[in-house]
């Protein structure tokens, strides 16, 4: 019989779930967690993994953004919205709050490197270069990305200060945001803006006019990069945010009007949709999981 395991991160409503078998660890260099709030990227664990079974692993509401590179094998990511498979000189981005599992793909044994990111402004500089979302990429240099990603476990390794790490993984990002189909660049003051004032309710007109581009092509460019429209974008990161007023004491009608819906019913159904529950019963479980 399978046995599957689960752990809790200390986010209570991330967590991931697998099917228990053998893991070889070549390498797993763990950096301190009390850092995780007070730099703006911290590099929680660097990982290089080979498996030989079946066996999958997922990821639910992921809490860090996880940065997977192939070395060999092939490993295949199955989210809601899709399913690819990752190959030798490939790299998965995992983003925060993704759901994605990870299984074997092809009868050779799959080998990848991981570096796990945390930060108090992992939100904001994963949305300004093109990571909000998951992502697949096909780099164009791989041995320069994994010499980035050695540099960060050397770092872990021989107690670099967290600055240097911290600038490290910004390196890093900025490294993997030139590999996009479509750079970032010229979408960069729609997501700065988006990333400094996410309650705003601007429109895609707006936010195509700051970025000098036509409604149209800004649309065609927006969703060629992040994978979603621009309005599903917008959806999913207000959503996002009302999580987080709603750990706190404002009303549910205040934070559906700071999201941008018209009425509190309307809030509740886009958050049910998006979450599976409503935000009185989310509020309600984050208040009874605070009183014990």
């Amino acid at each position: 019989m399978t046995k599957i395991k689960s752990t809790r991160s200390n986010n209570p409503d991330s967590y991931d779930i697998w099917d228990a078998g053998a893991v070889s660890y070549i390498m797993n260099s763990r950096y301190s967690p009390q850092l995780r709030k007070s730099l703006p990227l911290v590099p929680n664990r660097v990982t290089d993994i080979t498996r030989t079974d079946q066996r999958w692993f997922q990821h639910v509401n992921y809490y860090m953004m996880a940065l997977e590179l192939i070395l060999s094998g092939a490993v295949e990511y199955r989210t809601e919205r899709k399913t690819c498979i990752a190959e030798p000189g490939m790299l998965y981005v995992v983003a925060k709050g993704s759901n994605v599992r990870m299984v074997k793909s092809g009868d050779r044994q799959r080998r990848k490197l991981t570096v796990l990111i945390s930060g108090s402004c992992l939100d904001s500089i994963a949305d300004s270069l093109g990571f909000g979302t998951d992502r697949l990429l096909k780099l164009s240099s791989p041995e320069k990305t994994e010499a980035m990603m050695r540099a960060i476990e050397r770092g872990i390794a021989e107690g670099k200060s967290p600055e240097y790490l911290s600038a490290k993984c910004y390196e890093l990002l900025l490294h993997l945001s030139a590999e996009l189909p479509q750079g970032p660049d010229d979408l960069r003051p729609a997501m700065e803006w988006i990333a400094e004032k996410p309650e705003y309710k601007t429109s895609i007109p707006e936010l195509a006019k700051k970025c000098g581009l036509s409604e149209s092509t800004f649309r065609r460019k927006f969703t060629a990069v992040f994978g979603m429209s621009p309005a599903s974008y917008l959806l999913k990161r207000r959503l996002t945010l009302s999580k987080e007023w709603l750990n706190g004491r404002i009303s549910i009608k205040e934070i559906s009007a700071r999201c941008g819906f018209s009425s509190p019913l309307r809030f509740a159904l886009a958050f049910k949709s998006f979450f599976g529950e409503t935000p009185s019963s989310f509020r309600k479980k984050k208040q009874q999981k605070t009183e014990r």
